[in-house]
């Protein structure tokens, strides 16, 4: 006579649809917590980069015109959408949200022409609620100073609700040094 053992039973692998279906449900949950204050990190980066690339510009500008030894301008574009690309025109306050030019101005300062050479462009900004400049241009001499009174630019976030992000404001002088300002107003 033969006795056959049979092998202890294993205990049944994987998950089951109950575990899954609660896995699933607490990750939503959390998702939902995150989720606005994600958004709020991500627009207030964007306000941040953006302001740190017009301070970039603003200083390349500023070291350009000494080394070409001729006046660069930084400008807000017009119209992204027409070429070649043209300065907002007029005097006073600008939206710089088209994005910029530096370009070592021979000309007419302030204006980009057919004589100037072009260092770069920036393209307009994504993800911006807007940028309210108290200038449309800053050009700097030769020696590294800027023809223009002092001047801001103010960067607001996307959404401006409650608990938002914060602006980010840049402040330039009349020396042609950019900043960003820890408050609301350049000092």
């Amino acid at each position: 006579m033969s006795i056959h053992l049979r092998p202890p039973a294993r205990p049944p692998r994987g998950t089951t649809v109950i575990e899954l279906a609660v896995v699933v449900a607490v990750a939503a949950v959390l998702v939902g917590l995150a989720a606005p204050d994600l958004r709020r990190v991500v627009a207030g980066r964007a306000v941040a980069t953006q302001a740190a690339g017009l301070m970039a510009d603003l200083r390349y500008a500023r070291s350009e015109a000494e080394k070409f030894g001729e006046p660069v301008t930084v400008c807000a574009i017009a119209d992204p959408a027409v070429e070649p690309p043209h300065c907002i025109g007029g005097i006073g306050r600008a939206d710089w949200r088209a994005g910029w030019l530096v370009f070592v101005d021979r000309n007419r300062p302030g204006e980009f022409d057919g004589n100037d050479r072009l260092l770069t462009r920036r393209q307009p900004l994504a993800a911006s609620g807007g940028v309210e400049g108290t200038l449309r241009s800053v050009t700097y001499t030769a020696a590294g100073f800027s023809i223009d009174a002092a001047s801001h630019y103010l960067f607001r976030p996307v959404s401006a609700g409650d608990g938002g992000p914060a602006p980010a404001l840049v402040c330039v002088s009349k020396q042609g040094r950019a900043r960003l300002a820890p408050g609301a107003a350049c000092k």
